[in-house]
């Protein structure tokens, strides 16, 4: 017994020495396994459009809280044949109603949501574009409305609008999605950043759009820019700013979301008529002193920015003028572009720190009523390779390109080739109802659309929204 015990103490110690004299590369403790690659189809695009105007006050204008719409709007859009299923929708209800590859244009009085469903190859404005417009004749609001619906985000920034005496500017609030949505404001002005209560907690129900007045939050504040952020989901957001001239309701604008903060903007599309009717008015009555064109210059760093911004015309005749001036960290400043007769400009902005910006044009036709309407047009995106977007069935529609390279550009718009120089600019005219698709072959250049009906203004940035996909790496832990 003695002599097993003995051996099989034996075996177990030589079982042991083996043990600690095996190679340590036997070993793999804490080796992480290999990330297999993935491939994730972008999610289908949803853009979202703002519905008809809205109109404030209720019947006799004076109930607070109570808001309604005016007419619909005319929503347009060009569907690709990559789109296989288009869907449309309108918030707050059951509509639905598809399209297949083509142009079309509908009626919308609610917000409404536009999908692509299945596979929807390559998305951009090449695959699917949509906006909308309206002119608004009330006995409270009068003025041409047009937007580039946009996709939802979880940040969006507003720069434009104005809460001063006889200026009404709303915030409108969409949320598409099937689950409620809080959001909160960052307002800044030219003081800086603005504390206000009710600017957190604001809930926008599923499927639904909500008004903010922001003359509640923000009273007698001329200059601002919103930002609006959501930490539980993704939402649409415009500022309706409506002019009024004592009785005379006279302008009104969506103002859509900046795209670009960056050293270097263009402005494309400054379009200036009736200078002459401008001159006359602001000189008879202090009210109509907002008729000269304004730079807003938004400066979100934590230094001073300075900047030069070159309004350029397009024509050897058409003189512009030069801007240069800093904007405060944290603040906001509008500039005035004084003494630019009729003709086509864009601005080019140069800054030492990343900054937005966005100019109000101003229409003036004293033959007209209302005889004053403005739009408030966005640094643009400049881009290389194709774009599209669809022109609205009414008015006339100018489509302005601008090259902010320093040498000529060549572009195709439609299959037509046209050469841009350097800081310059090319404005057609583009028939109604068309898509136009512009193709910039070498360099970057930046584009916008502005629409005239009957004397009013308005215009329609150039997006290109997009879900990306691709390969992704999946560790398992």
């Amino acid at each position: 017994m003695i002599k097993r015990l003995i051996s099989l103490l034996s075996i177990v110690a030589l079982l042991a020495i083996g043990a600690v004299f095996v190679s340590p590369s036997t070993f793999q403790v804490g080796q992480l396994a290999t990330a297999p690659q993935l491939t994730v189809q972008a999610r289908d695009l949803n853009l979202i459009c703002p519905g008809a105007a809205i109109n404030s006050g209720g019947t006799s204008g004076t109930a607070v809280g109570s808001f309604s719409r005016i007419g619909a709007a005319s929503v347009m859009g060009t569907v690709a044949a990559g789109a296989e299923t288009f869907e449309q929708r309108y918030l707050a209800d059951g509509y639905y109603d598809s399209y297949s590859a083509e142009t079309f244009s509908t009626i919308s009085q609610a917000g409404t949501v536009f999908a692509t469903r299945g596979d929807s190859g390559e998305q951009g404005s090449t695959m699917i574009n949509i906006a909308q417009a309206q002119k608004a004749v009330s006995p409270r609001l009068n003025g041409l409305l047009a937007a580039s619906c946009q996709a939802p985000s979880p940040e969006i920034w507003l720069v434009g609008g104005s809460a001063a005496t006889g200026r009404e500017t709303l915030l409108l609030l969409a949320n598409p999605s099937l689950v409620d949505i809080t959001v909160s404001l960052e307002v800044f002005s030219e003081g800086g950043p603005v504390q206000a209560s009710g600017l957190s907690g604001i809930s926008i129900s599923a499927g639904t759009q909500t008004v903010v007045p922001l003359s509640s939050l923000i009273p007698e504040t001329r200059t601002f820019v919103i930002h609006v952020s959501s930490s539980s989901g993704a939402v649409a957001a415009w500022l309706q700013q409506r002019t009024v001239r004592g009785l005379l309701y006279a302008g009104v604008d969506f103002v859509s979301p900046a795209t670009v903060f960056a050293k270097s903007l263009v402005i494309p599309g400054v379009l200036i008529r009736g200078a002459a009717d401008a001159a006359e008015l602001k000189a008879a009555n202090r009210d109509y002193s907002d008729l000269t064109p304004v730079l807003r210059v938004f400066n979100p760093s934590e230094s001073k920015a300075t900047f030069t911004a070159q309004i350029n015309g397009a024509t050897e005749k058409t003189f512009g003028t030069v801007i240069q001036d800093s904007v405060s960290a944290k603040t906001v400043q509008d500039f005035e572009i004084p003494a630019l007769a009729n003709g086509d400009y864009s601005a080019f902005i140069n800054a030492d720190q990343n900054i937005t910006a966005s100019i109000r044009l101003v229409r003036t036709d004293k033959t007209k009523a209302p005889n004053t309407d403005f739009t408030w047009l966005q640094a643009a995106e400049t881009f290389v390779g194709s774009r599209q977007l669809t022109v609205p069935a009414a008015g006339i529609s100018k489509l302005t390109i601008a090259n902010p390279n320093q040498e000529p550009v060549n572009v195709t718009v439609n299959g037509v080739a046209r050469v841009i120089a350097a800081s310059s600019m090319v404005v057609i005219k583009v028939d109604n109802a068309k898509t136009v698709t512009i193709v910039a072959k070498d360099k970057s250049v930046a584009a916008n659309l502005v629409v005239d009906v009957d004397g009013m203004v308005a215009n329609l940035d150039m997006v290109n929204y997009k879900n990306l996909g691709g390969q992704v790496s999946v560790r398992v832990r």
